[in-house]
């Protein structure tokens, strides 16, 4: 599924509609200080003609005929100017940045590129637009950190495994999940949630996706049969040749955190076994994390999906064990 000229038109297109939006809310705040400060206007006018003056100078290197002031002077006088007006601004009841462009991506100020490379909004914008991710965005607004709710779990239900309770197990995969995000993308750190289904897996993803979304991260959440399709694809479109890799199944690889959710819930062939190690591989090599969530344990991993990529899991990946019961059904009771 490659990036074609008209998603790539749309992308461009949003940008566009920001860049302008910037541009009109700059205009209409200028137009307020210049209506409520007409000392703003002066000075407005004086940086104008400096920079103006400033940038001949420093094109002919040299000082402008018939001006008094070098390069440096001029470079000196309207950072001067700059600074009379953000006290001006001040003095006024304003911020000092009030007229500053206010960007949806700070980074690369909503162009979409940093120098000759797409900026992180930029990637995460090909991945939404090629793998449908709204609803999860949608849902990222109720399953967060704010959200979460310790209530749910029950210290008196105790895991036979492990001996500790679901709320103590929970405890501490919240702990493991917070730190990830704090850490991240520093510590190139992968997690592993395994339990059954309801127990707060793909929630707690939720969470950390949500926070890393919100830094600016590229996130790609994708069911383990989604994933595989998209491989299969990928594997498909190569024909042998990379140059051919297709855009979404670069970002499984490249994007900065991938999520794989309900890993065991596909199929299990020769094809999902070696492309899920070619997957973990790619992705530790290049330094990119990935959360998995399985309703598997440790010791089924290795049944489903052999040796190589339990030794890998259970080597790099840190565990979070989740038991007790199913919250989904214990909310719709409570709701009752």
């Amino acid at each position: 599924m490659a990036l074609s000229n008209s998603q790539y038109a749309k992308i461009m297109r949003d940008y566009e509609e920001r860049q302008n939006a910037t541009r009109l809310l700059h205009d209409e705040r200028l137009n307020e200080i210049i209506l409520k400060i007409p000392e703003y206007k002066i000075l407005e006018d004086e940086a104008i003609e400096a920079s103006m003056k400033y940038a001949r100078s420093a094109l002919l290197n040299s000082k402008e005929e018939n001006s008094v002031d070098s390069p440096e002077e001029l470079r000196a006088k309207i950072d001067l100017i700059a600074k009379q007006k953000t006290l001006l601004l001040e003095k006024n009841g304003y911020p000092g940045d009030y007229l500053k462009p206010v960007y949806t991506c700070p980074d690369c100020r909503d162009t979409g590129y940093i120098g000759n490379e797409k900026c992180h909004c930029f990637k995460q914008a090909i991945v939404d637009l090629l793998y449908s991710q709204s609803n999860i965005k949608e849902v990222l607004k109720q399953e967060n950190f704010k959200n979460f709710s310790m209530d749910l779990f029950s210290k008196d239900d105790i895991d036979p495994v492990s001996n500790f309770s679901s709320y103590e197990l929970m405890s501490e995969a919240l702990r493991k999940a917070k730190e990830f995000v704090r850490k991240f993308p520093h510590s190139h750190e992968n997690l592993f949630f395994s339990g059954k289904a309801g127990l707060g897996k793909t929630f707690l993803s939720h969470c950390i996706a949500d926070e890393l979304l919100k830094r600016g991260f590229t996130v790609l959440y994708l069911s383990a049969p989604e994933l595989f399709d998209i491989l299969r694809n990928e594997m498909i479109s190569k024909k042998g040749d990379d140059q051919h890799s297709t855009e979404l199944g670069r970002y499984v690889i490249t994007c900065d955190l991938l999520i794989i959710d309900d890993l065991g819930s596909e199929p299990t062939t020769e094809f999902t076994v070696s492309e899920l190690n070619t997957c973990i591989n790619e992705r530790l090599l290049g330094g990119h994390s990935t959360i998995i969530s399985s309703n598997l344990d440790p010791s089924q991993i290795r049944d489903y999906y052999g040796e190589r990529n339990f030794s890998r899991i259970a080597g790099l990946y840190t565990f979070c064990r989740f038991y007790g019961t199913d919250i989904r059904l214990l909310k719709k009771y409570t709701a009752v």
